[in-house]
């Protein structure tokens, strides 16, 4: 064999090696995604988010908005910032700062503002802007992914954990397809965190009905949304509520008997057959973080708004991605104020 020859060959065994075999953090399962409904019927293609007017903020990431009953609008920034704003997006005011990354945000009965931070864990933030951690483990594990919440009227925290394998990576989900977030209620009057249900592949999103006796929560790497019973017959049970979703599920807020899902992300379709061969996986991920990345898709922004019965009633979309990915939705009367994960700015769209 001449010395070229040699060579190449050598390279080419070398590469199939390190390929097939170099050892990579992540343990890849085969998991079947759900069918995709394409961008068809209830989910057809439109642009009527172009509409959505801007407001500057001062740092990027205002995750999710809440408001209280004085009219004031918060959110959480990248850089940890608690912002409190009017109604208009003015009048910006940072009234403290998480130390973490806050995400998921709603008032208590008792006015204060329950903060779910990615790295903090579940925060309250009292009327003097003192913050305080209300739960940041169960059972010695430290949780590593707080990030959505909703709260009952009996001052109930239902929150999720959306994983315990891939915090600082979250597309890692993605290519490991191993479950491991959990839904969590936490109890304000007593103190009392109890584990509702675990194995959930990035749950995120968590929103009560009007007579709370159920909640919906989405899984964002499950691309599903699931309805989890807290009271009557079926109490503590599970059930599909929507699992042929157009992109992956992020915050879930309900007002006036509807579900609104942020959608952040359409799907990568491309690649969701080898979401069944971990092998192949395994191989993609020994590849440089350009190629991996090179499937995530683009620029989009989506919404969705859901009757209990889960028939889509609102879809609301520009494929340019004029404020791309969308985590959150606050309906107020006739207006949605929207947070993103990534964008320099508040959104507020108008249903007139």
């Amino acid at each position: 064999m001449k010395p070229l020859k040699r060579i190449f060959f050598i390279s080419f065994l070398l590469g199939i090696l390190y390929l097939c075999f170099y050892p990579i953090a992540l343990d890849p399962i085969a998991r079947k995604t759900p069918p995709f409904p394409g961008l068809v019927g209830p989910y057809k293609t439109n642009d009527l988010l172009k509409k959505t007017a801007l407001v500057s903020i001062p740092h990027p990431g205002p995750e999710s908005i809440v408001a209280d009953s004085l009219g004031h609008f918060y959110t959480g920034l990248s850089n940890g910032d608690i912002l409190q704003f009017d109604a208009k997006g003015n009048n910006q005011v940072v009234i403290t700062n998480t130390g973490g990354r806050p995400l998921g945000m709603k008032i208590a009965p008792t006015g204060e503002l329950i903060i779910a931070d990615q790295k903090k864990g579940l925060l309250v933030l009292d009327s003097t802007n003192t913050l305080r951690v209300l739960v940041d483990q169960y059972k010695g594990e430290r949780l590593l992914f707080v990030d959505d919440l909703d709260i009952s009227k009996e001052g109930i925290v239902y929150f999720s954990n959306a994983t315990q394998r891939n915090p600082d990576v979250v597309e890692n989900e993605a290519w490991e397809q191993r479950a491991s977030g959990a839904l969590f209620a936490h109890d304000l009057s007593s103190g009392e965190t109890t584990l509702l249900k675990d194995d959930l592949f990035f749950p995120n999103g968590v929103a009560l009905n009007a007579t709370q006796d159920y909640f919906i929560f989405s899984e964002t790497f499950g691309l599903s949304l699931s309805k989890y019973w807290l009271k009557g017959a079926k109490k503590n049970t599970l059930e599909i509520f929507n699992n042929e979703l157009p992109g992956y599920p992020d915050n879930v807020t309900f007002n006036d008997g509807i579900f609104w899902v942020a959608i952040p992300s359409q799907r990568a379709i491309a690649i969701e057959p080898i979401f069944e061969q971990p092998f192949l996986r395994s191989v993609l991920l020994r590849l440089p973080e350009a190629v991996r990345n090179s499937a995530i898709p683009g620029r989009y922004s989506m919404l969705l708004g859901f009757d209990e019965n889960g028939a889509v009633v609102y879809n609301l979309q520009d494929p340019e991605g004029k404020y791309d990915s969308i985590t959150s939705v606050l309906q107020i009367d006739q207006l949605l104020y929207l947070g993103s994960l990534t964008e320099p700015t508040l959104g507020i769209y108008s249903l007139n």
